[in-house]
């Protein structure tokens, strides 16, 4: 019988901290999924400039829908990782106002060795009305390091955040390799 009480309470307790919903750090799929979806709507043009090992290239596409979307966006994926439950304890937030403008930032930063070393969510009044966010992801294994500096620009059109550009740039050390740096510049505009 005290058996079953205790696998009662048990059972009871394990249910309970299920149903407890967890907020994130900063919504960082919402946000792409959202992007991606509006991208789609409008039909945008990406127009993209890529500078791998000193040659540049330069190319326009129109994904044609919101898949295609999600895939161009894919690389912002990985901030996601703040969210996680194991390392959200590890980040503080900080709230700032920007010393070059009139944006107040949200600031999520570790020094623990995590990927995703900060992210500043740069905002006007609300946080809901973005400008820009900034992060730098990190990643090392027996086989490579790398490192790379995440930014999108956003504009506010009506109620809507809409990504105007991003930026990445970083650098990949191979083990017995040559390191390679690389920046990739996106701007967007609508076909319509």
């Amino acid at each position: 019988m005290q058996r079953l009480i205790v696998l009662i309470l048990f059972g009871s307790l394990v249910s309970c901290s299920d149903n407890k919903k967890t907020i994130a750090l900063y919504p960082v799929d919402s946000l792409l999924q959202a992007q991606a979806r509006y991208l789609s709507e409008k039909k945008a043009l990406l127009k993209k400039v890529v500078v791998l090992g000193g040659k540049e290239e330069e190319i326009s596409v129109a994904p044609k829908d919101i898949v295609a979307w999600r895939n161009e966006l894919e690389i912002f994926t990985a901030l996601d990782v703040i969210n996680k439950p194991i390392n959200r304890s590890y980040y503080s937030i900080e709230d700032l106002s920007d010393s070059r403008s009139n944006l107040k930032v949200k600031s999520i930063a570790t020094k623990e060795d995590l990927p995703v070393k900060y992210i500043k969510i740069y905002y006007y009044q609300k946080p809901n009305k973005l400008r820009r966010l900034e992060a730098q992801f990190n990643e090392s294994n027996s086989l490579y390091t790398s490192s790379r500096d995440l930014t999108m620009d956003f504009q506010q059109f009506g109620d809507t955040t809409v990504l105007t550009s991003y930026k990445i740039t970083g650098g990949q050390k191979m083990l017995l390799d040559d390191s390679v740096q690389y920046r990739i510049i996106g701007s967007l505009s609508e076909l319509n």
